[in-house]
């Protein structure tokens, strides 16, 4: 997503121009959507005909889950469906247990308000999995407005709470179904698609300039379309799916490098159309044969099998095409990813790959004060909101809650990018959809069949909008739940303004409240928080490569599977961070994207960095150094002390921390070959296995570090501004 984070600052200066084909780029058609488009608006629509039909309260919760439960396979969609709904009992039974004990007593069932609200944003943030916070806290928010209606008795209040997780069960059954039923008839999975067709708009950029032929048209809009929707999606699947840890790491990691090969692929279109003269025969020839590689690596990563490593250009022989080398040294990274990797389908397990069962808290949940300072923000936003619609007797406002819960984040520009979304999806789907088919269309329906079509039309918009980057697919599940809560509160046609303007008017105190205290309280802007979380992994990555230098082996591994989770954590939330830098503002706005623009460039390296020593650490645990000769044992203790120093240095670079003098660490890597080639020329031996293995993993690690080092290194060696604002964010992240 580089290209367009680097053209949108420019190209929002010219106003609606940048605007429209923003939104152009982010609606337009890519394979796989329109099936999963279908696959949300039939479910959703099931569940509204189920509820109408049977009068189930809560109607709206169940519908609006459809479009979350989907996952990349019917099986973990099952298993989804089902974490969803244990949620949601969890948070039924916490609701009616909890309630005998403060109902009748006007103070204690006001500080109940306040606990259960506190419990709901604290756990948002404590629970390791997001997919089972997110209900739990939906569940009870969505009770407390149940049972602050006192106009019904209390056997009905208990009855309607119980509804809310059986709709949302309910939501569950279908989903699955759906989704079951829709992969017989489909059975290619939304993953390869957007794998496939990625590396082949990449390969025929390449033959098209290779040919000197003009782009197809259809390749070329490929090319737009991807440079601005990014992999978000593809890393959303990915972390949905029911891949081994190991395996999502290594196929996370290739799609960063896909994601990066089409940014740059993008500009590499751009700067032909910009030239002139013939491509020089050479450079021709380099296209063609990199368009070959990309299409065996479209074959391995879409079918499952180790891509295989291939030997970039020499460092000697630039391209007179821009880009073209970059181009190159970024797909010659991501067989890299694999390696030590002898199939993608059987991989020997290893110390590394033990699979641990998810905890149910993040490791730092009761020591990290950010996490109570989070739930602190959020209740007292959501509180205030609770004050205010129960001061003025109104309680259709009670929308608000659910407002500040589904927009808060831990940083100003992540909550502010959730609450812009959730403003426009507010006004689409309340005003424009909501009141203008109350207005226009809900009048004239007089049958479930015409209001069916209504539904599904909306919904289907909204799916779309859902199925676009992360910059944009909030914005149609905010549409979906606006317009639900219109129309699916009562069971019938619901033509009454009044209902819109309050739900809506509830939706608009949330965001006012959320924006008054997460722009206030413990205040941390999304360029510091990506500055920080970038320069912690490398701290965190240093510290990895130390542990292959102890002695006691397990506590190393024990410790290196810790960092792996956490470094692999910190990928996700510096991504989520980049986005959200685009929607701060401020006199550094020019310098945070350059920011930005460093960071997406380090990242995919570092990231194939990664999966590179952890393969060597999964082959060393096996097989360790000293099993081989001495010479060869010592050499490669040597190359380990050299890595873990670079990357020492390299994270105090990012820290503004002192550094010392820097191995290079690629003739380390040479040493450790000749010392292998030597040892076995002695003896008059060919190479032992384990030892060329050795070998290839050290010059794998060598040939990413080292220019990924000296970029890091010239970038802060540069008396910029851009430098110093990094230095000024990563002294206090408070600072815009």
């Amino acid at each position: 997503m580089a290209a367009l984070g680097d053209a949108s600052p420019r190209a929002a200066e010219q106003g609606s121009p940048w605007f429209w084909n923003f939104l152009k780029a982010e609606l337009s058609p890519y394979p796989g959507r329109g099936w999963v488009v279908a696959r949300m608006t039939v479910s959703a629509t099931i569940v509204m005909l189920i509820t109408m039909t049977f009068q189930i309260p809560g109607g709206f919760q169940g519908a609006i889950f459809t479009l979350i439960i989907s996952r990349e396979s019917p099986v973990e969609t099952l298993r989804s469906g089902f974490r969803i709904a244990m949620a949601f009992l969890i948070g039924t039974l916490y609701i009616v247990l909890s309630v005998t004990v403060v109902i009748g007593n006007p103070l204690t069932h006001f500080l109940w308000v306040a606990i259960s609200l506190f419990a709901s944003f604290f756990l948002l943030r404590i629970i390791a999995d997001y997919g089972t916070a997110a209900p739990l806290g939906f569940a009870i928010l969505g009770a407390l407005s149940v049972w602050d209606n006192h106009l019904v008795n209390v056997n009905s209040r208990l009855e309607n709470t119980l509804w809310l997780a059986g709709s949302v069960a309910i939501a569950a059954a279908v989903t699955i179904v759906v989704e079951y039923i829709f992969r017989l008839a489909h059975p290619s999975t939304d993953f390869a698609e957007g794998i496939e067709i990625r590396m082949r708009t990449i390969e025929n950029v390449l033959r098209s300039a290779a040919t000197q032929h003009p782009l197809d048209s259809e390749w070329e809009k490929n090319l737009g379309i991807y440079a601005t929707v990014g992999t978000s999606r593809l890393r959303r699947l990915i972390l949905r799916s029911g891949y081994s840890t190991h395996y999502k790491a290594q196929i996370g990691a290739a799609v960063a490098l896909v994601g990066r090969l089409i940014d740059i692929a993008a500009n590499f279109q751009f700067a032909l159309s910009q030239q002139a003269e013939t491509i020089d025969p050479g450079d021709r020839q380099r296209c063609l044969r990199l368009a070959d590689e990309v299409h065996s690596l479209c074959i391995a990563l879409t079918q499952h099998q180790l891509p295989q490593q291939f030997e970039r250009p020499s460092p000697d022989a630039p391209a007179q095409i821009p880009f073209l080398k970059t181009m190159e040294d970024t797909a010659a990274l991501i067989p890299k990813v694999f390696s030590g990797t002898e199939s993608i389908n059987a991989f020997v397990p290893a110390p590394l790959d033990e699979e641990e069962s998810l905890p149910i808290f993040v490791t730092d949940a009761f020591s990290n004060p950010a996490h109570l300072q989070f739930a602190m923000r959020g209740t007292l936003a959501a509180m205030v909101c609770y004050i205010t619609y129960t001061a003025l007797d109104w309680p259709q406002l009670s929308t608000s809650l659910l407002t500040c819960f589904i927009t808060a984040l831990s940083t100003i520009g992540s909550s502010r990018q959730k609450q812009v979304l959730r403003l426009s999806g507010a006004f689409l789907g309340g005003f424009v959809f909501g009141i203008g088919s109350q207005i226009f269309v809900l009048p004239y329906l007089d049958t479930i069949t015409g209001f069916t079509l209504l539904f599904a039309g909306v919904t289907a918009i909204s799916a779309w909008i859902s199925t676009a980057s992360a910059r944009l697919s909030y914005l149609g599940v905010q549409l979906a739940l606006t317009f639900y809560l219109i129309n699916l509160q009562e069971f019938t046609i619901q033509t009454s303004l009044s209902i819109a303007r309050d739900r809506v008017f509830g939706v608009l105190l949330g965001l006012l409240s959320m924006g008054v205290f997460f722009d206030l309280l413990w205040v941390r802007n999304a360029a510091g928080e990506m500055q920080a979380v970038f320069a912690a992994n490398l701290e965190m990555f240093a510290e990895l490569a130390e542990q292959l230098l102890q002695q006691d082996q397990i506590k190393a591994i024990r410790r290196i599977r810790q960092l792996r989770d956490q470094i692999n954590a910190g990928f996700q939330a510096v991504t989520a961070q980049s986005d959200a830098v685009l929607l701060e503002v401020g006199p550094s706005r020019q310098q945070m994207l350059q920011v930005r623009k460093n960071i997406q460039r380090w990242q995919p390296a570092i990231r194939t960095l990664l999966q590179v020593q952890i393969a060597a650490v999964q082959y060393l645990s096996r097989t360790p150094l000293s099993n081989l000769p001495l010479p060869i044992a010592e050499a490669g203790l040597e190359f380990e002390r050299d890595f873990a120093q670079v990357m020492r240095a390299m994270a105090s670079e990012v820290s503004e921390k002192p550094v010392q003098a820097v191995p290079n660490i690629r003739l380390s890597a040479e040493n450790f070959q000749r010392e292998i080639r030597k040892h076995y020329q002695d003896l008059g031996m060919p190479v032992a296995p384990q030892a060329s293995d050795l070998a290839g993993l050290a010059e794998s690690l060598a040939s990413v570090l080292s220019p990924l080092y000296e970029d890091i290194h010239a970038t802060f060696a540069a008396p910029s501004k851009t430098v110093e604002v990094q230095r000024e964010l990563l002294h206090d992240p408070a600072k815009s």
